[in-house]
């Protein structure tokens, strides 16, 4: 029987168990086996297991916290760490369709996934942060003209929403075309890493340095796709037709 069979045929209070005990011998750096916390993800996201990923919730909360208490923009934000845990895990929740669980090989690609989530959560809220500051701005420097109101300009209700939706639903779109045109996981976490969370090469080689040699080769990696995507006839017309 392959390990796999016999990882299928554990309960999944025994399997949540022995997550349990691997990711304390993991915290500890000791010898570990990551193969009971990845059949829980894969429980979670192949079969829609809740149990199992109430399991995984509960059992990488603090290694969440710790991502977002040490982020450089945490201290900005003005938001409890727990918001930005939350939101880590529904993004991840929401990020990986069953289909495509097979494109994360290990737990290590798991958890590498849910870090960059974590970052991004926290990006979008700064973003979103410095958007209202904005607005509020702009509120404020109303003269009284009943004829000027540059808060209802800018949140325009009959046609924000649509945009916002439209260029959202553009994003993923173009996101998914770009994820099927990279060849290794360098690739995949350097356009990840430049498209999705727009990070400079230097932050991507800073949450990823165990994948490549220097900032350089992060850089040589998102050059070297973007001239073979350049060439590339289907994903053109697709940007001539968006």
């Amino acid at each position: 029987m392959s390990q796999q069979n016999e990882l299928s045929l554990l309960t999944f209070r025994a399997l949540c168990d022995r997550c349990h005990r691997e990711s304390e011998r993991f915290f500890a750096q000791q010898e570990h086996d990551p193969r009971f916390c990845y059949e829980l993800f894969r429980r979670a996201f192949v079969h829609g297991n809740e149990l199992a990923w109430d399991c995984l919730y509960h059992r990488y909360q603090k290694l969440v916290l710790s991502w977002v208490t040490r982020h450089a923009l945490y201290a900005s934000l003005g938001e409890e760490a727990n918001y930005f845990m939350n939101r880590a895990f529904e993004k991840m929740w929401q990020g990986i369709p069953a289909d495509n669980f097979a494109k994360f090989p290990d737990l290590k690609s798991l958890l590498r996934y849910l870090q960059m989530c974590t970052h991004a959560v926290m990006v979008d809220f700064a973003r979103w942060k410095e958007q209202a500051h904005l607005w509020d701005r702009a509120a404020q420097t109303d003269n009284g003209d009943d004829e000027f109101d540059p808060f209802a300009t800018i949140m325009d209700p009959n046609t924000r929403p649509e945009r916002e939706v439209a260029r959202q639903e553009m994003q993923a779109i173009l996101w998914q075309r770009l994820n099927d045109l990279c060849n290794s996981e360098k690739e995949h976490l350097v356009v990840h890493g430049y498209f999705v969370l727009d990070l400079k090469p230097r932050q991507i080689y800073e949450m990823h340095g165990e994948h490549f040699a220097d900032v350089r080769e992060v850089s040589r990696t998102k050059d070297n796709f973007l001239a073979r995507v350049r060439r590339n006839d289907e994903f053109r017309e697709f940007l001539e037709n968006a």
